[in-house]
């Protein structure tokens, strides 16, 4: 199960995860290495771009990529497992309770339409589209595409982004996980239940989204209009970034060129990623199918002016604040988390964005 919350892992895959990746902060002989935990999705494998191109080795780091599932993420970044992970603020507001040296360090990538909230075909539901083309209003069409899950079945990943952007979307117009039934499971265990006919909705990533489409589901809602975006990013401890902050920060260098390199390059960052995630996944996720959503189903800054303007100012596209309390909110709420998480212990990009500035400018270009 897709569970950021959970935080116990067995002994057996500690020590696995621990004996394959060596000890924070080590050298490969030349450079320090860092053990960087990625999951199978087209926007956290990334790195796998940077590390095919050679620019880790080329900025002086040794990357250690450490495929996980996503629910394996946190506890591998609170055990030691891996020195730091793509994951997201849902993701360390789960765990930070428990495990209070996990901070979010550094953020790119907002998911702001990424999310889709799909119906099944033949199940009676209304898109927004639909019921904006029929006469409803924006806020209408909205309003009535929620209300119409009551007493319906969902298929999503409770205690993650995904189920908390379903318990916002119901409780933006006055229903509750009560009022539905959930079917938790990770994603593409959800995604094949889904297909196999299982629920009447359903959400996941990216990924699971293109197969559920090609197989004739409907998107009757998405981004926005479910909730704050998540917003991916590097997570790691206050301990290691303290003693690792110069080789995490060329980390994130190699991410923004990443990020530009993609934009120039799609296809090519495509045929990357698309191999190595239909090769772990059932995504069947095509070149063509990733240049059509590069930068528009979700955003990736190339510099950190790009995390300025959407993630770390008020008026940006996915302002890091409204994202992190909508996470405290939903997550007390169903009692994941005992309190909720002061994004002053826990949420530093904006002092990682000054020491990074500090080093690389704020307007990088090229690649």
């Amino acid at each position: 199960m897709r569970r950021t919350l959970a935080l116990a892992v067995s002994a057996a895959s500690a020590l696995a995860l621990a004996a394959c990746g060596g000890s924070g902060g080590a050298s490969d002989g030349s450079n320090p290495t860092i053990r960087l935990g990625i999951s199978p999705f087209q926007d956290t494998m990334l790195p796998i771009v940077a590390e095919q191109k050679g620019w880790f080795k080329a900025e002086g780091i040794n990357v250690q990529l450490k495929s996980l599932a996503w629910d394996a993420i946190m506890p591998a970044v609170a055990s030691g497992g891996v020195d730091a992970a793509i994951n997201n603020t849902t993701g360390v507001v789960s765990v930070a309770n428990k495990s209070p040296e996990i901070v979010y360090w550094y953020a790119w990538n907002p998911f702001t339409q990424g999310s889709a909230l799909m119906g099944r075909k033949g199940a009676g539901l209304k898109t927004m589209d639909e019921l904006k083309a029929s006469g409803s209003s924006p806020d209408d069409a909205r309003k009535q595409a929620f209300e119409q899950l009551k007493g319906r079945t969902i298929v999503t990943t409770m205690s993650t982004d995904m189920g908390k952007q379903v318990v916002a979307a119901l409780k933006s117009v006055g229903l509750s996980e009560k009022d539905v039934k959930i079917v938790d499971m990770d994603p593409d265990q959800g995604l094949a239940a889904f297909l196999s006919g299982t629920g009447d909705a359903y959400l996941g990533g990216i990924p699971q989204r293109v197969r559920a489409t090609a197989e004739g589901m409907s998107v009757i809602a998405s981004g926005p209009d479910l909730a704050p975006p998540p917003i991916n990013g590097l997570v790691t401890t206050t301990g290691y970034a303290n003693k690792n902050e110069d080789n995490m920060l060329k980390l994130v260098h190699v991410m923004h060129k990443t990020i530009r390199y993609c934009d120039a390059n799609t296809a090519d960052c495509g045929k990357i990623i698309t191999d190595k995630l239909n090769k772990d996944t059932g995504a069947n996720l095509t070149v063509q199918g990733f240049e059509d959503f590069w930068q528009k189903f979700e955003l990736y800054a190339g510099n950190a002016k790009g995390v300025k303007d959407m993630i770390l100012s008020p008026t940006g596209v996915a302002y890091w604040e409204k994202t992190w309390t909508g996470d405290n909110e939903y997550l007390t709420a169903n009692g994941s988390i005992p309190r909720t998480v002061d994004a002053k212990d826990h949420f530093l990009v904006q002092q990682t964005w000054d020491a990074y500035v500090k080093k690389y400018g704020e307007n990088e270009t090229g690649s």
